[in-house]
C-alpha cells in the first residue's frame, strides 16, 4: 500500500469482512486512505508499521481474546495521540471510558455521523501542533 504522507489514514479493525468493507467503503467516498484489520493484534502490528495512522475505527467484539477495548488500551498506552472510535451491536459498557475513545456508536450507524467524527478526529485541536501564521 502506497500511503501518501499528506493523506489522513484511518485504520479500521472489524473481524466481519462485509462491514469491514462497508466502513472502508465509507471512508475511501470521504477521501480518506484506510488500512484494514481483521482482529486487535493484527491492528497493533499495522499501528507499529505506518505511522501516518491518525484514527482507529473499531469494533468492540471482534470474535477473539483480544478484543476492541483491549485495542483502545493498548493504543491509549502505545500512542496517546490515535484517537479511537469504538462500534458495537450493544450498547456502550458503562465501565468503558478509555481517554482516547471520542465516539461510540451503536450499529447500525451513519455514514455521515461516522465521516464527522473521523474529520474532528484528524482536523481536531489535537492535532495542532503550532498555531498558523498571521498574515
Amino acid at each position: 500500500m502506497n500511503i501518501s504522507r499528506f493523506d489522513p489514514v484511518v485504520l479500521v479493525v472489524e473481524d466481519q469482512g462485509l462491514l469491514r468493507m462497508t466502513a472502508v467503503s465509507i471512508m475511501e467516498d470521504a477521501g480518506f486512505e484506510t488500512i484494514e484489520a481483521k482482529n486487535a493484534e493484527e491492528a497493533l502490528i499495522l499501528l507499529r508499521r505506518y505511522p501516518d495512522i491518525l484514527v482507529v475505527f473499531t469494533d468492540i467484539d471482534l470474535n477473539a481474546e483480544k478484543d476492541g477495548i483491549w485495542l483502545a488500551e493498548q493504543i491509549n498506552k502505545e500512542w496517546p495521540k490515535i484517537d479511537v472510535i469504538v462500534t458495537s451491536a450493544y450498547p456502550r459498557p458503562r465501565s468503558y471510558n478509555p481517554d482516547n475513545v471520542i465516539a461510540y456508536y451503536e450499529k447500525p450507524y451513519t455514514e455521515k455521523d461516522l465521516i464527522n467524527q473521523i474529520q474532528k478526529a484528524v482536523f481536531g485541536s489535537r492535532r495542532l501542533v503550532a498555531p498558523l501564521p498571521s498574515s
